[in-house]
């Protein structure tokens, strides 16, 4: 089993390790702090013994047959209102000078560019050595209490892989040989993106990307050195002094696609790396990469001819260093498969005898990738928590494993203790059903394993009242480390044990689990607010065709080729997106059609003030990218579901003003090609010729949106009728 949290690492298959430490500067100055997730570890190495808070005890570091000398301390960390360890030993000039020397590469490295920030006015984060270069201390439990065994890992000189970002002068730096970049920019200011050109040397490849993809390969053949200006870039408005590195370039047909490769590059969460959290490009100019991150995308792209200096699958074999401390990361499954996938699920699920109407399955799994809490509803027994259950289970989450959690909402729920947890009168936290799950999900042997939650009848309580710490958490979400991390659940004066604090501290919702509500809306249940809707996708279930038997779908349930759905981890349903910054790059054209609809509609919407903002744009745009990218649907299907989901639910009333909305979005709905005059002005006073359409026993017309459209017929209907209309009226 793996653990893994920020610089600590540690494999339990290995004897007697307490913890891997990659190294930093902290290491030269005065020793480490240790992460309270590997507490329990050195209370084990220790045989139970720990210090006192605010005390330390010595202890005894051997390496080589020699000791030195060390003090853990437990100190109180009260910014984060718990307990910590730290390893000191800023008194140990031996020692000091030991890791220095060792560890040569790595002090060289950080020295350098401590030095360069310092050159800089701007506030810089802390240096961190690239994951290819890094180095390791290991320590080992010895069996005596406050005694360690230390292990060097070092580091072993082998080609660097960088990205370079080439615009307009591609053909001419290609034509040439050559890399450039000016020593300062206009404002006489050095950019990290041109300072790493001083670091190629000779042997390293480079990947040149340009116009969305990767188009060349190249091996330096001479360092950097400082050049003036080549003529190729004399239209430029860079400054004239630079650097240049010599190299041969290598076309790569056809080019890698940016989408073909970003998702999986993402998740090795490459340090000062050329793709942001969203999987769009940097700007700038050569970026940091990885031999690793060359590999993902020579086994993504089996059918180029790689020349012969980028194949590392022997040199990395025989490479004990990077072997013995990489942990191999989680890739999603390739955009490519992904209807493969969802075409198993729906399989596994009529082989059940279950039936669910066409592209719903698609529809649900499109938003839980936009936003992992999704809403069903509609009138009982159509088959709510069952869908749940049965996609949960064909990704191998069950209620035996503990993947599958059913949560029954009580009405007399009525603050967020119900479900997180609350401390007893011994001080003891009591955690609530959802925390219970969360715990389990974030374990480090959990941790890319899907994770369900079904609450049953969400509303028979008022879900702003019990819910409302979940919805304020979950819009905390933003990257960290390459995974989504969000604001602690669990408030810091409920613990105040250790134990309490090790097991439910910085507690957040976990990037692996996802919520899903079932409702029913009768005179049991309690309407939702903009602030639910808005946090959620709302899948609705009202129309059912009686008529499906489950003998008539045995041609419909041949298995499908394809890697088992039950296999997959968790990143074939977590966001790839966080904000819309994230997709933009890569989805501009998308992202500004389906904008534009949204600002026509929210025109509309603005005279009954349910209007949508940013959080609902972004969570169209997207589910619309994701459609996109995996071609489940055409765009037009994929808003009509969108149109139903987050902006239908918005609507409620009995004013003309909400008669006057209807008939304009139906009419947007139903489109110029289905034959059908939308005149607003003629049926503000009698709808009932355009709503009878959609009558038991009609044939609807062929609507541009036709989920919408059925939708908005039954409320303008309602209206009609019952002088009152809202999207939760069965």
């Amino acid at each position: 089993m793996i653990k893994q949290l920020r610089s600590w690492w540690k494999d339990t298959e290995i004897p007697n390790l307490i913890g891997r430490k990659k190294v930093d500067f902290s290491i030269f100055r005065d020793g480490t702090h240790i992460p309270v997730e590997f507490h329990p570890d050195f209370l084990e190495a220790n045989q139970g013994e720990q210090p006192n808070l605010g005390e330390g005890i010595k202890v005894k570091l051997i390496y080589d047959d020699r000791n030195y000398e060390a003090t853990l301390f437990k100190i109180d960390q009260v910014s984060a209102s718990r307990e910590a360890l730290q390893l000191r030993y800023n008194g140990n000039q031996t020692l000091k000078d030991l890791l220095i020397e060792t560890f040569k590469h790595s002090y060289s490295y950080i020295m350098q560019e401590r030095t360069n920030q310092l050159a800089d006015d701007a506030k810089k984060p802390q240096v961190v050595v690239p994951e290819d270069q890094a180095e390791y201390i290991d320590f080992f439990a010895t069996g005596v209490p406050f005694e360690y065994r230390l292990d060097f890992i070092t580091f072993k000189s082998k080609p660097n892989v960088w990205w370079v970002n080439q615009g307009t002068t591609i053909q001419a730096e290609k034509e040439e040989g050559i890399l450039w970049a000016p020593l300062l920019n206009t404002q006489g200011r050095k950019l990290y993106h041109w300072e790493t050109m001083k670091e190629v040397k000779q042997g390293d490849i480079i990947l040149h990307y340009s116009n969305k993809a990767i188009r060349y390969v190249s091996q330096v053949t001479d360092a950097a050195v400082q050049a003036p200006k080549p003529g190729s870039m004399a239209n430029t408005n860079w400054q004239e002094e630079g650097r240049l590195v010599r190299t041969e370039y290598v076309e790569l047909s056809p080019p890698i696609a940016l989408q073909q490769f970003n998702q999986q590059i993402m998740q090795l969460n490459l340090t000062q790396g050329p793709l942001h959290s969203g999987g769009g490009v940097n700007q700038g100019y050569l970026f940091r990469f990885s031999r690793q991150g060359l590999q993902v995308l020579q086994s993504l792209t089996a059918e180029l001819n790689w020349p012969d200096f980028t194949i590392l699958d022997q040199d990395e074999a025989t490479s004990n260093m990077e072997s013995s401390h990489e942990v191999i990361p989680m890739l999603p499954p390739s955009d490519s498969t992904i209807p493969t996938i969802l075409h198993q699920i729906q399989s596994h699920i009529r082989r059940q005898g279950f039936f669910f109407p066409e592209h719903l399955i698609e529809n649900f799994y499109l938003s839980l990738k936009a936003k992992p809490f999704v809403i069903l509803a509609g009138i009982s027994g159509t088959g709510k928590t069952r869908l749940v259950k049965l996609f949960a289970d064909a990704l191998g989450a069950t209620r035996d494993n503990g993947q599958f959690t059913l949560i029954p909402v009580r009405p007399d729920w009525s603050d967020p203790a119900d479900l997180l947890g609350y401390k007893d009168l011994s001080g003891r936290f009591q955690p609530g059903p959802i925390t219970k799950v969360f715990v389990e999900a974030r374990k480090p042997e959990n941790q890319y394993k899907p994770y369900f939650i079904c609450l049953d009848e969400m509303n028979l309580a008022r879900v702003e009242h019990y819910f409302s710490d979940l919805l304020s958490v979950l819009e905390t979400q933003e990257w960290r480390e390459g995974r989504i991390t969000t604001q602690d659940l669990i408030a810091p004066t409920l613990l105040d044990t250790l134990e309490d604090q090790v097991e439910y501290g910085r507690l957040g919702i976990p990037e692996n689990v996802f919520l899903i509500g079932t409702v029913n809306m009768d005179e049991t249940t309690h309407p939702f607010s903009k602030k639910v809707l808005d946090r959620a996708s709302t899948l609705e279930f009202n129309y059912i065709n009686l008529q499906q038997y489950p003998g008539d779908l045995g041609e419909q349930v041949e298995a499908s080729e394809g890697a088992d759905a039950a296999e997959l981890n968790h990143l074939f349903l977590r966001s790839d997106y966080l904000q819309l910054v994230d997709a933009y790059d890569t989805n501009k054209e998308l992202v500004v059609r389906t904008t534009e609809r949204l600002v026509k509609i929210n025109a509309l919407l603005e005279d009954i003030h349910a209007h949508v903002g940013f959080r609902v744009r972004d969570a169209i745009c997207f589910y619309m990218i994701y459609n996109d990218r995996y071609k489940l649907m055409s765009e037009e299907e994929a808003f009509d579901w969108q149109l139903l989901q987050k902006i239908l639910p918005r609507i409620q009333g009995s004013h003309s003003s909400v008669r006057r909305v209807l008939l304009n979005l139906i009419k947007g709905a139903i489109g110029s090609g289905a034959g059908v005059t939308v005149n607003i002005d003629d049926l503000m006073e009698d709808a009932t010729p355009l709503y009878m359409r959609w009558a038991a026993g009609q044939t609807p017309p062929t609507a541009k949106h036709p989920q919408s459209a059925r939708k908005l017929a039954f409320m303008l209907r309602r209206l009609e009728e019952d002088g009152f209309t809202s999207f939760w009226l069965s």
